[in-house]
């Protein structure tokens, strides 16, 4: 299991990060219940991939909580390219996020308002979350995330980078 996660960790890095590429591979923190916590340098995250679906998927969609040094973030994969325009909506618990999206990425908005932070928030009282958008050819699709391991795997992404 974290053969896979060190894999999905390399593989989100262009996304994730938005500095030079790091020259060492990401370290392993931990794992927990479908979440990794790793480190690349100065930057920590936690990553999990979205629960398996029967609905045609373009891409394998992940999810990562990038805990920079300068402000925390939420950034996805989603399993479709969205339709130019389209909006994409996080849905955690009973909370619902308007998040922003090109191509088959979508990040939280407002970081410096703090609108990540409240994801953050969201994300450790629930059980479950849901990202919703609309495809290129305008069909709607939905990734689904398990948020079992989702709390610890950001303190300890947390507790890594402050050291």
């Amino acid at each position: 299991m974290a053969r896979r996660f060190a894999l999905l960790a390399v593989a989100l890095l262009p996304v994730a990060l938005l500095t030079p590429p790091a020259m060492a591979a990401p370290q392993t923190i931990s794992v927990h219940a479908g979440w990794g916590a790793f480190q690349d340098g100065r930057r920590c995250y936690a990553i999990a991939e979205a629960q398996p679906s029967s609905a045609a998927r373009e891409l394998q969609p992940f999810a990562s909580v990038s805990l920079a040094p300068d402000a925390p973030a939420l950034q996805i994969r989603l399993s479709r390219v969205i339709r130019t325009g389209s909006a994409v909506t996080l849905q955690i618990g009973s909370r619902r996020f308007r998040l922003t999206g090109q191509g088959a990425t979508a990040t939280s908005r407002d970081v410096s308002t703090g609108g990540s932070r409240a994801i953050i928030a969201a994300l450790r009282e629930a059980d479950t979350m849901v990202v919703h958008g609309r495809d290129q050819r305008s069909r709607y699709f939905r990734d689904i995330y398990d948020l079992t391991g989702a709390p610890t795997a950001i303190d300890a992404a947390l507790v890594t980078c402050a050291r």
